[in-house]
This record gives C-alpha cells, sequence and structure tokens, in this order.
C-alpha cells in the first residue's frame, strides 16, 4: 500500500484517490509531519516549500511530489531531481478563475476612476494557460490586449510575441508568469526601475507570483505619478506582506485570484491523476459534478455594476478581511493570511452562476463575463 501525505486544504482530495493507498492529510500550518519519513507521495499547495532547509533529509522512498497549482517556485526542481523525487503541477487549474479575478478588478477599477476600458490597451505578460485566458476576456470586454510571452514564442513557432517597447507601451500591464530567477527568461522583478523609468501606467496587476514586480520600484513609480494605481494579489515575502505596497495598492487581496470550486477541483483531480498515472494505480469511482447555481437577488439591490459585482465575486470581502489582518493583528499577520486563504468559502466560477435575463438587459458586460441566462 502507498504511504501518501496531502495538504488538508486540497479541495476535497479524498474523492480523486483510490482507497487502495494509505491517506494521510496534514495542516500546513504546521509544516511538513514527522510521518514524511514514511512517505512514498506527497501531494501540497504553494504554502509548503520543499528544499534543502525544509526537508533536508529526503526520505529514500519518497518518489511523487505533487502541488496543487500551477507554478513549481516553492519546489527546489534540482534539488529534488537530483534524489530521484518526480514532481507534478496542476498547470491551468485556476486559468478562467484568474481571468475572472482580472476582469472583476478591472471593472471595479474602470468604474472607481471613470475609466472607458475600450480606450486603454492591456499589456499581458506571460501567455500560457492563464495569459490566454487573460487575454481572451479582456478582448471581449472591449479592451486591445498586446501580448509578450519571448519563452513561448521560442517555444511555438505559431506564436510571436510582442516587443518590449510595446507592452510597455500599454496602458495597463497584468502578469501571468511563473518566478524564476536563473533561466534564459527570468521573470525575478521583471518589472522594475529600469523598465518603470520613462514609461506611464495608469494601472499594474500583479496575480502571478510576488517578486515579479520589484514593489520598491513599483511603490517609488506611484509616488512620482508615473503609475497611478496598482492591484496586488500576490506578494514578495509573502504571507509577510509589505505594508507600504499594502497601502498604496487601490485593491489588495490574499493571492486567491485563482480561487473559486471549480479551480481548486481541477488542481486536486490533476495532480491526483498525475500521481496515480505515475504509481500505476486504479482510478477511483468519481461520480460528483458540480451543478450551476442561481443568483436571484432583486435587481433593484444594485445600482451600480459595483455593487452588483461584490455580489457575485468575493473580491471585496477578501480585501476587507486582509485589511482587517494588517490593522489588528501585526505581529502574527502570515499566519493569518494563509489562514485567510485557506478557510475562506470558495466562490462559483461565473460560467456556474445563472442569472435572470433582466440582469443582461441593465448591465450588458455580463455577457462577456460568461454568466448564463435564466429566463
Amino acid at each position: 500500500m502507498i504511504n501518501v501525505l496531502a495538504d488538508k486544504y486540497l479541495y476535497n482530495i479524498e474523492a480523486y484517490l483510490p482507497e487502495s493507498i494509505n491517506l494521510q492529510l496534514f495542516d500546513p500550518a504546521r509544516g511538513l509531519p514527522a510521518e514524511v519519513d514514511q512517505a512514498q507521495a506527497m501531494l501540497i499547495r504553494t504554502v509548503i516549500p520543499i528544499n534543502k532547509q525544509t526537508l533536508p533529509n529526503i526520505p529514500s522512498q519518497l518518489q511523487f511530489i505533487g502541488t496543487g497549482s500551477s507554478g513549481t517556485d516553492h519546489l527546489d526542481t534540482d534539488y529534488l531531481g537530483k534524489h530521484n523525487v518526480r514532481l507534478a503541477n496542476a498547470a491551468g487549474c485556476n486559468a478562467r478563475s484568474v481571468a475572472e479575478y482580472i476582469a472583476t478588478a478591472l471593472l471595479l477599477w474602470s468604474e472607481t476612476r471613470s475609466k472607458q476600458l475600450s480606450d486603454l490597451t492591456a499589456g499581458v505578460v506571460g501567455v500560457g494557460h492563464v495569459g490566454k485566458k487573460v487575454v481572451a476576456i479582456l478582448n471581449k470586454l472591449g479592451l486591445e490586449t498586446v501580448a509578450y510571452d519571448p519563452p513561448r514564442e521560442e517555444r511555438e513557432s505559431d506564436f510571436t510575441s510582442s516587443s518590449l517597447e510595446n507592452v510597455l507601451d500599454c496602458d495597463i500591464l497584468t502578469f501571468h508568469t511563473p518566478l524564476n530567477r536563473n533561466s534564459k527568461f527570468p521573470t525575478f522583478h521583471w518589472l522594475d526601475d529600469q523598465k518603470l523609468s520613462g514609461n506611464t501606467f495608469h494601472l499594474v496587476i500583479n496575480s502571478a507570483r510576488g517578486g515579479v514586480v520589484e514593489e520598491k520600484a513599483l511603490l517609488a513609480a506611484m509616488k512620482k505619478g508615473t503609475v497611478r494605481d496598482a492591484i496586488i494579489d500576490t506578494w514578495e515575502n509573502e504571507p509577510e506582506i509589505h505594508l507600504d505596497s499594502a497601502g498604496a495598492a487601490f485593491l489588495k487581496t490574499p493571492h486567491i485570484a485563482g480561487y473559486s470550486v471549480q479551480a481548486k477541483e481541477n488542481a486536486s483531480k490533476f495532480v491526483a491523476d498525475k500521481l496515480i498515472n505515475f504509481f500505476e494505480l486504479d482510478l477511483p469511482v468519481n461520480t460528483h459534478e458540480n451543478e450551476k447555481v442561481t443568483f436571484a437577488k432583486d435587481l433593484s439591490q444594485f445600482d451600480s455594476l459595483s455593487s452588483l459585482l461584490a455580489a457575485l465575486h468575493p473580491i471585496n470581502k477578501y480585501e476587507n478581511q486582509l485589511e482587517t489582518i494588517i490593522r489588528e493583528n501585526p505581529e502574527n499577520r502570515g499566519e493569518l493570511f494563509n489562514k485567510l486563504r485557506a478557510e475562506f468559502p470558495l466562490r462559483q466560477q461565473f460560467t456556474h452562476i445563472n442569472l435572470p435575463a433582466a440582469y443582461f438587459k441593465r448591465f450588458s458586460v455580463l455577457n462577456p463575463l460568461g454568466f448564463p441566462a435564466i429566463n
């Protein structure tokens, strides 16, 4: 029987694994449990870094680590590879959810700042699983997008990246890259003093990884007025976020852009399937289907698009709770940041929320956001 350790916050992970394994769930807030010495596989999230410091003695029987996230920057791939540990991630699991977060944040920002999105250009830095979905939804909202992804251009003959000059000429920048420091195309501090110098932006959004945007440089640009606003979901030194960055942000959230019921289901299923394939196990019998929900509050309750979006997406609720953590809990805000990420009730993706037809007549933007209509 295979011993598997799994982060207890991997959504419904038991349903995606066969009964033939010995599954033990652990609380990531307490670090790796002692039982790691008997584990042949681990399933984790980004809150658990695995490297020489956190796991100095890799158990000889450990063969597989799966992370329920798109990125692997919390894993020391070289270190684990030298010990013949197979790594797997859930790339693409949350692409639609991140795109919905970006669209929601932009609509809230544009209404507050009285900006017409169709008058603006958005530079999308990183056009992989997530970036492609972001480009698609922003185009539907009427924004002109500029796709920048040199490594993808190198990998794919049918993709052409925009130039650096063109993407830095955009009104808005939104980031959807992994975090890497030493590759041919490093992304650590990609947006730095040099790129900010001589350019102006209405808005910078980071929902990729903390450190892709150099927050010190961003704050300096905001003080100079060359960057008007920032929306930050992923932070340098997360979960110990910088208070200056949080205070300057138009909108701040605790690394939840990709969070939804559907994204979490995808993540659990993706890594579970890869574990099953690696160990050549039988697939579990899983008949679970996530049904669509109907949102039918009286339309008269919503006097603006922002008020409706706040009811359909918890983005403002996340911000309010993060603000409370920052204000009231300066000593253990990192622990509470992770707790908020792990325990806040998950939302449904827009594609799973039925809305009455009258909503679309009043707020036409709901159509490109992907909400199904009911009579």
